[in-house]
């Protein structure tokens, strides 16, 4: 059994920017749930601003089918 979350969430402490839908479909849910979660923390320790980052991850959640 694989750590996708975990795979995801680092990913996401390691993105630059976010994948375009068409760019996870090959990923799992678990994985983007992840990396949605990476990515929204990262942008707050680099911004500072929880609602921007909150707002992101509501957007990537979305984006990536996962609401």
């Amino acid at each position: 059994m694989n750590n996708h979350f975990g795979k995801g969430l680092m990913a996401g402490l390691k993105a630059t920017h976010a994948d375009s839908a068409v760019n996870v479909t090959k990923f799992c849910a678990d994985y983007k749930r992840g990396f949605v979660l990476g990515y929204s923390h990262r942008m707050y320790e680099k911004t500072g601003d929880r609602q921007l980052s909150a707002w992101e991850a509501g957007i990537l959640t979305r984006r990536y089918g996962l609401g």
